[in-house]
């Protein structure tokens, strides 16, 4: 057994104990929670240290956006042979074809876009020819679009590079750890999307008090 590990741990335990306030959560939860904080408040870059009353909700925010960013160049990256397409052409390509087909709105709610925002993108696809739009079958008054043989082209020429890109977006992390990072980012994001499609008319105030009632 390593001791030495056992005993800091333990240092931990009697130190989140003490400085515990009435706010933090009496569990082991509660107790991670404080221990991933006091780790990551040694890491060597200091914009990322617990500074000026910083809470973990305001640093996740923060890398969520980080992440993003970084995400965004290395695809734009991988896209950049394609030329026809950017990274939200990609996305609805990808979607349009995975699903067989599908009306506007349900890419544009798949991909999480504002109304405007995705008929911008479904109008640059068709007017380049890699998608098409037919008469919905179950639905007159609505469209299905569809991929062409040439959107398949352009699409299918792009997933060894896009390969390429996941795997750098994915960093170090170890397989373990990539599956714990896909669990979290499931569970917010299956927390998040019917916010997206069913409160966007709410303010803050009223989400804030929408998210406290689910813990």
């Amino acid at each position: 057994m390593n001791y030495a590990l056992l005993q800091e741990l333990i240092g931990h335990l009697a130190n989140y104990e003490a400085q515990r306030s009435p706010l933090q959560r009496k569990d082991m939860e509660g107790f991670v929670a404080y221990l991933n904080q006091q780790v990551f408040a040694k890491s060597s870059d200091p914009e990322l240290k617990f500074e000026n009353g910083e809470t973990v909700e305001v640093l996740i925010s923060q890398l969520v956006a980080f992440l993003y960013r970084y995400a965004k160049g290395y695809i734009k990256k991988a896209l950049d042979s394609a030329h026809l397409i950017t990274i939200d052409d990609f996305s609805y390509l990808a979607g349009i074809w995975q699903t067989g087909g599908c009306t506007k709105t349900e890419i544009i709610d798949m991909n999480i876009h504002e109304k405007t925002t995705g008929m911008e993108v479904i109008k640059r696809l068709l007017n380049n020819g890699l998608i098409e739009q037919t008469d919905d079958p179950k639905d007159r008054r609505s469209k299905r679009l569809l991929i062409t043989g040439k959107g398949m082209g352009v699409l299918f020429g792009t997933f060894e590079e896009m390969r390429k890109a996941s795997l750098i977006i994915s960093g170090t992390l170890n397989e373990a750890e990539k599956m714990q990072l896909l669990h979290l980012l499931q569970k917010l994001h299956f927390f998040h999307k019917p916010l997206f499609l069913n409160e966007r008319e709410t303010g803050l105030d009223g989400l804030l008090a929408i998210v406290e009632a689910a813990k």
